[in-house]
């Protein structure tokens, strides 16, 4: 009777109706890949019980993409987006035309899961807030619109515009570094010389060794790292928006505000594998371990995805890259691994994290997300979010909140048990950055116009 059943499991699913097709899916009854399987249904029920290994990436994306297609294993495609994009908020932020490509997607599928990235973008909105929001401060008055920087576009090519994190254009980058170190007078002589071409829309590798005066690997690894870290346009190899701040204001990576910025922007970008797994994964989740683990860790994590050459060359010299750039140079001001005498290296809770520079962060977090209104979750807990790669723990990021929100930078709410960070219109990121600069309070772009004086009454 079985095999009678799996032989001619395709004729029948065919002259079925669509109510009797989707009943017998809803009972566990359609086949795949012509033999009864109970994968999904244990998926559905392991996810139901709120068991952790259904909350894994590839267990959650393998359940989605299940209600998508019926009849076929699609656990290889999980583990083949995953590696692809990198995270399943990156695979949900992908651009559709993005996601076509993929072998194995149709446009049912896409639609899926650009619809479940929809609905977890959509903020909680009560009738009550739609109109006057209690908690709302008022912007202080003025007289005269200050100069302000231009207009910002977040200083990273890779942000995505829907999703807090940046989607990952293209594969993930291995190699930032290239064996180099970050080497801040070298880096600077780079920038000096981008910033002499202020009118170009491309700079040549050709151009840039002639007028920097370096070497050809140095300034492949420099424009690398500069790009890493927010300061250079990776393929036009320009200074980005916040490049030509630190140009002019911190040529030599020395403020805490620059470093602080940096670090959100290299550690927070899923493109930065390297960088991005050890402090958002490695360090949030693994006891403290020696140089040597931290290279064995990432090599087992990474494994499949990278032929075994390539680990054992290149994710050795990354390590060395970041623990000397956190450790001996510009980064270990911000004091955030510390080393034991057995030379275990640990993350320190990055409580000196200046108003400015964070205020700086959420807005960043508000362009990448596209949104006004952002959810306490988003800015804490999630791999890329500031909570996470400052190593924040709740309380003292809330304090923090409270310190903008006093200071009229945003509004911080909590409405119906759910923390609610409302961006003030006009305010930008980088205007924080510059304000910091400047040693001056930051100031909206737009400024709201004043209500006309009431008449006077004779």
């Amino acid at each position: 009777m079985l095999a009678t059943w799996t032989e001619n499991a395709d004729e029948i699913s065919a002259t079925l109706s669509t109510d009797t097709r989707i009943a017998m899916e809803n009972e566990n009854l359609v086949l795949l890949d012509g033999a009864p399987d109970g994968h999904r249904e244990r998926l559905r029920q392991r996810f139901l019980a709120g068991e952790s290994s259904a909350m894994s990436d590839e267990a959650l994306l393998e359940l989605l993409l299940s209600y998508a297609i019926v009849r076929r294993d699609v656990q290889p495609l999980a583990k083949s987006l995953l590696a692809r994009f990198g995270s399943l908020d990156a695979v949900l932020a992908a651009d559709p035309a993005a996601l076509r490509k993929v072998s194995g997607l149709k446009s049912a599928t896409v639609a899926l899961l650009k619809l479940a990235e929809h609905i977890r973008r959509v903020p909680a909105v009560t009738a009550n807030e739609k109109t006057s929001p209690p908690n709302t401060v008022t912007m202080p008055a003025t007289t005269e619109v200050p100069a302000v920087v231009e207009p910002t576009v977040v200083p990273e090519p890779t942000v995505a515009k829907d999703g807090v994190q940046p989607r990952v254009v293209g594969e993930r980058k291995l190699q930032v570094s290239n064996g180099y170190n970050l080497d801040a007078a070298q880096l600077a002589r780079l920038i000096t010389f981008i910033g002499t071409k202020p009118e170009s829309k491309k700079i040549s590798s050709a151009e840039l060794i002639e007028g920097s005066g370096l070497s050809a690997r140095q300034v492949e690894s420099l424009v690398s790292i500069g790009s890493a870290i927010g300061l250079i346009t990776p393929r036009t190899q320009l200074l980005s928006p916040f490049g030509k701040l630190v140009a002019h204001h911190d040529i030599f990576l020395d403020s805490v505000t620059t470093l602080e910025f940096c670090h959100f922007l290299a550690a927070g970008s899923i493109r930065n594998l390297v960088w991005f797994e050890i402090f958002n994964d490695m360090l949030a989740t693994q006891p403290p371990m020696a140089q040597p683990a931290w290279s064995a860790w990432l090599r087992e994590n990474l494994a499949g995805q990278y032929s075994e050459r390539s680990l054992m060359k290149h994710v050795a010299h990354e390590v060395r890259f970041l623990l000397d750039a956190y450790l001996v140079r510009n980064f270990k001001k911000l004091n955030l691994l510390s080393e034991t005498p057995e030379k275990t290296l640990a993350v320190r809770r990055y409580a000196a994290l200046q108003p400015l520079s964070l205020a700086a962060i959420i807005y960043t977090v508000g362009v990448r997300s596209d949104a006004r209104v952002l959810q306490f979750a988003e800015l804490h807990g999630q791999p890329g979010s500031p909570g996470r790669v400052f190593a924040l723990d709740a309380g003292t990021l809330r304090s923090m909140l409270e310190t903008l929100h006093q200071r009229e930078w945003l509004r911080f709410e909590v409405r119906h048990g759910l923390d609610q960070i409302r961006l003030v219109e006009g305010f930008e990121p980088l205007e924080f950055i510059a304000a910091a600069y400047q040693n001056r309070a930051p100031q909206p772009r737009i400024i709201p116009p004043h209500p006309s004086p009431a008449p006077m009454l004779l």
